[in-house]
């Protein structure tokens, strides 16, 4: 196969995969890049047929009427705002719950980063909201909760999945903010758990109940960790 032509540009590529694209917006860079190949008989590179994709996700969502050589300036946040309505439109195939998280960057950028994920049918991440805010604060998760109600998790009764961080359970109490169906994160209780109590069989135990599918069977291992002493234990 001959090596890329200058002139098969992501123009020309975008033309190509559009009707793929359009059938199918998540899929695979390396499929259209196969099948580039075959029609044209050059190379082309991954990231030239990614912009390719990206032009004809644009048009396909933006519901602009720039021409292509419009849409080769594209600002940065005008592309973003793409692939978060794809990931919004994909939400609604996903499971009906919703877990969020706080993170602090460190360095240059010291900030707090927000972060909303979902998960598919086979249990696949899939990140649907962010925010980078000053602080990790009631206002700022009542900013960023309220918008991801309001904006992504439109469906009723979401269920959303949090550590039990101060600033998330008042912005989750005050008014207007959207969630009406709300739990802990297994992982964080279990971590907070093991640092007051330093028995790994409690802690199995503890895992067991929060996994439980019937109410009799949690309760037969919560009576377990309360029949030894969590502190003294191995």
């Amino acid at each position: 196969m001959s090596q890329d032509h200058a002139q098969l540009d992501s123009k020309v590529i975008c033309h190509h995969i559009y009707p793929m694209v359009q059938a199918n917006a998540t899929i695979c860079i390396k499929v259209l890049q196969g099948s580039v190949e075959s029609a044209y008989g050059y190379k082309v590179s991954y990231k030239k047929v990614w912009h390719a994709k990206q032009k004809a996700i644009a048009k396909i969502y933006g519901d602009r009427e720039e021409s292509y050589d419009q849409l080769e300036d594209i600002s940065t946040n005008y592309k973003l705002s793409f692939q978060l309505t794809l990931l919004i439109e994909t939400f609604k195939h996903c499971m009906p719950l919703v877990s969020v998280d706080g993170i602090h960057l460190y360095g240059k950028y010291a900030r707090t980063l927000l972060m909303g994920i979902a998960q598919d049918g086979n249990n696949n991440i899939l990140p649907i909201a962010f925010a980078i805010v000053k602080r990790e604060n009631t206002d700022s998760w009542f900013f960023f909760l309220s918008n991801l109600k309001r904006h992504v998790t439109t469906q009723p009764r979401i269920l959303l999945i949090s550590d039990r961080h101060a600033a998330i359970k008042a912005a989750l109490e005050r008014a207007g903010c959207g969630w009406k169906h709300n739990v802990y994160c297994v992982r964080h209780i279990v971590s907070n758990f093991a640092t007051s109590f330093k028995s790994k069989e409690a802690k199995r135990h503890l895992v067991n109940a929060a996994y439980s599918k019937t109410q009799e069977l949690a309760q037969y291992y919560i009576e377990l960790i309360s029949s030894e002493d969590p502190v003294t234990s191995p």
